[in-house]
């Protein structure tokens, strides 16, 4: 099994204003029975080494010293790309397709994590029954023009998905996409085919579902996944995340 997660992007809404990234910001975790504060980015790897995936390849800006530093001396056996260009989310992940290979891979975004780990058990465990389909997370949310939308047909726990579109004037549901996912090595074809300054991931998505590549998701309550990028919802993440780590 191989993860992948990027960790290049400016952060623009962080309020770190360039200072350093966004993806280094500390959440509370339990680590050895004690809480702590590590940064979102270490406690995406290490949720990933604790279920069992070795293989981790992590996307990070050239100049970004502060974080290859901490990656190299934390957990070395990660393999780092570096991004020089930022071109979209989706550029990102095109980098990986050398790496990546033929084969399904799990993608979180550096800045956002599922804090449930039974939900990342769940994808890994259907990725095992079925490797050739992609697997989104979704949750509802009050205000889906923010996000990457999905069209669903649910059938008892049964989630399939139907359409994918990056935040619509008008969507069709209320079921956002967590930078959370599990995709299939053809996805890399449709971003290459992408002839746009900025490559966007959803697009690709959207055209593997065309393609007919099944399409499931697993559907997470909100305050199971918090993403770090808006600066005036950071103390809300902190607590969050300290509600969930409860008393060790």
């Amino acid at each position: 099994m191989k993860a992948l997660i990027t960790a290049a992007g400016q952060g623009t809404r962080s309020g770190l204003d360039g200072k350093m990234r966004k993806e280094m910001l500390p959440i509370y975790t339990v680590r050895d029975g004690r809480i702590v504060l590590r940064p979102v980015l270490d406690c995406v790897i290490y949720g990933f080494l604790r279920e069992g995936i070795k293989e981790i390849y992590l996307v990070l800006d050239w100049e970004d010293k502060f974080t290859r530093e901490y990656i190299e001396r934390e957990y070395s056996d990660v393999t780092i790309i570096y991004q020089g260009e930022r071109r979209g989310f989706g550029r990102a992940v095109l980098l990986a397709k050398d790496y990546i290979g033929q084969e399904s891979f799990i993608l979180n975004a550096g800045d956002g994590i599922v804090l449930e780990p039974a939900h990342i058990k769940s994808v890994l465990t259907r990725m095992e029954r079925n490797p050739d389909m992609n697997i989104l997370t979704l949750m509802q949310v009050d205000n889906p023009q923010r996000y990457g939308v999905a069209s669903v047909k649910i059938a008892g726990k049964d989630i399939r998905v139907t359409k994918v579109v990056e935040k619509p004037s008008a969507p069709e549901s209320n079921y956002a996409m967590c930078a959370f996912y599990a995709l299939v090595p053809e996805i890399f074809d449709y971003l290459a085919n992408q002839h746009s300054e900025e490559v966007e991931l959803t697009p690709a998505i959207q055209g593997t579902i065309e393609a007919g590549k099944e399409t499931t998701a697993l559907l997470v309550d909100k305050k199971d996944w918090i993403s770090v990028g808006l600066a005036t919802e950071y103390i809300n993440i902190l607590r969050r995340s300290l509600e969930r780590c409860g008393t060790p």
